[in-house]
């Protein structure tokens, strides 16, 4: 049997991909199968830790008339929280969920030294509400709570299977990038994650791995080193 060529995790998935074939939510389906997945590379000595989106339940991108940026985002940061929740309802003896924004009737405060405590005992540590404030992105919080826990890469779950030169759903001489460079993804302007938080990436020489999350198997296939996706280092 293969060996996992990474220790440390950190998971970025989409709220959007929570909805499975539904139009808003979550689809028990849909989170059951990347629970799945992600149990299997835990049970495989790998500590893992995962951040959730909000956009199965409200973005601000989609936010009616009338509503302001923060106001969006406050009411996504709820909507990324809830999704941890639900996580660790799902399976409470594998799963902790925290949340950067202090509601400790509901759910246990983010801090560092917890989080790591928690992953070394083998839970699955999913993190809402990302920064716990407004104008940055789960991207932002995905990649500044993998270098807080010293997680050696970033694995974001998409609806596609790695970086292209262009959507590869609207074009379909779109080119795939097996590895690309960060100045490349920079110059190119390619459709990595938010620029924010690929700044970081790029300034802390943490690599990414672009992947498709509804390919079941595939969180597993990279671990064990499996050439899967998009890799940007």
């Amino acid at each position: 049997m293969h060996k996992p060529i990474f220790k440390r995790v950190m998971v970025k998935l989409s709220g959007e991909a929570l909805m499975g074939k539904q139009g808003y939510g979550i689809d028990y389906q849909a989170l059951n199968n990347y629970l799945k997945q992600l149990l299997a590379i835990s049970d495989m000595g790998v500590e893992v830790i995962v951040e959730v989106g909000g956009g199965n339940i409200y973005r601000w991108r989609t936010a009616q008339f009338g509503i302001n940026r923060e106001a969006a985002d406050t009411m996504g940061m709820m909507g990324s929280i809830m999704n941890a929740i639900n996580f660790a309802a799902v399976n409470p003896k594998k799963v902790k969920a925290m949340s950067a924004v202090d509601m400790k009737e509901f759910i246990d405060l983010y801090t560092v030294r917890e989080a790591k405590r928690y992953m070394v005992e083998k839970y699955i540590v999913v993190i809402g509400g990302g920064l716990g404030n407004q104008f940055f992105t789960t991207d932002t919080g995905a990649v500044i709570h993998a270098l807080q826990t010293d997680c050696e890469v970033v694995l974001k779950g998409t609806n596609v299977d790695g970086v292209y030169d262009q959507d590869p759903n609207k074009f379909k001489a779109a080119k795939k990038y097996k590895q690309v460079g960060y100045d490349e993804v920079l110059s190119q302007n390619l459709n990595v994650m938010d620029m924010s938080a690929f700044a970081l990436c790029r300034e802390n020489k943490i690599p990414v791995i672009v992947f498709n999350i509804e390919d079941e198997g595939s969180i597993k296939k990279i671990i064990l080193g499996e050439k899967v996706g998009t890799i940007v280092k």
